[in-house]
């Protein structure tokens, strides 16, 4: 635990001021709040480890898609790994915890971007999109490879247990929900940075003004519920595809 927080502290020490004081009230609030069966649920318990390792993959897949195309900053900072301390960005780690252990309906974190340089890619455009969609890729595999699971696994090993079957499922619903919300053409989201590599000078203008609102367009469209509005039909026809597969012979 020691080695953990040292490790921790280490890799987010340049957090701005603003970052530190978020952090800690989000801190003292999840540690002033009431300890009970919730927080305690295995369930919560499977949503925050899924969550970790879908957000790890999403951004080591970034990473891995730039150094094979010829940007080794990735590498050398040490982010080509799936340790998550390398990748633990304070506030996306903790907010997603706070949010599932109060029971909150819409729940959102982040890792560190990978360091990107641009200039270093083989192919320009073309390497930029590659990168882009590589995070989206890792979670939609994800995804896939969970519906694998419940397609082969015998349906004998599934009955009567909880764990097992759950965290498929929740491995399945997170990526693909992290892996639609991920491609949506908002600043800083993938889909901005795909649109960008595949559009026009105009489309690219129209970016680099949005971007700096980006955060807050996400927050309005999340407080309106218009980003479930547009997430879902797509999520939900995803699950249907899965479902097909997952009954499919048996």
């Amino acid at each position: 635990m020691k080695n953990f927080l040292k490790n921790f502290i280490s890799a987010n020490s340049q957090m701005t001021a603003s970052s530190k004081a978020m952090f800690l009230i989000l801190t003292i609030i999840f540690l002033s709040t009431k300890w009970n069966s919730q927080i305690l649920s295995i369930s919560s318990l499977i949503t925050i480890l899924i969550l970790i390792i879908s957000i790890v993959c999403h951004e080591v897949a970034h990473g891995f898609t730039a150094y094979i195309n010829g940007d080794d900053t990735a590498k050398l900072m040490g982010r080509l790994t799936l340790n998550p301390i390398k990748h633990m960005d304070p506030l996306g780690m903790l907010l997603p915890i706070f949010l599932t252990l109060m029971g909150s309906s819409f729940v959102i974190g982040w890792a560190k971007p990978v360091p990107i340089d641009y200039s270093k890619l083989k192919k320009g455009e073309f390497s930029v999109f590659l990168v882009s969609i590589a995070g989206a890729m890792a979670n939609f595999t994800l995804a896939f490879l969970g519906v694998l699971l419940l397609r082969f696994i015998p349906s004998s090993l599934l009955q009567n247990q909880f764990i097992l079957p759950t965290t498929i499922i929740y491995l399945i619903n997170i990526n693909l929900a992290l892996g639609i919300f991920n491609l949506l053409p908002i600043p800083p989201l993938d889909g901005s940075k795909i649109l960008w590599s595949i559009g026009g000078n105009k489309l690219k203008d129209i970016i680099y003004i949005l971007e700096p609102h980006g955060f807050l367009i996400i927050i309005i469209l999340s407080y309106t519920n218009i980003l479930w509005w547009i997430i879902d039909p797509i999520f939900t026809f995803f699950l249907k595809i899965a479902s097909i597969i997952i009954m499919w012979g048996r």
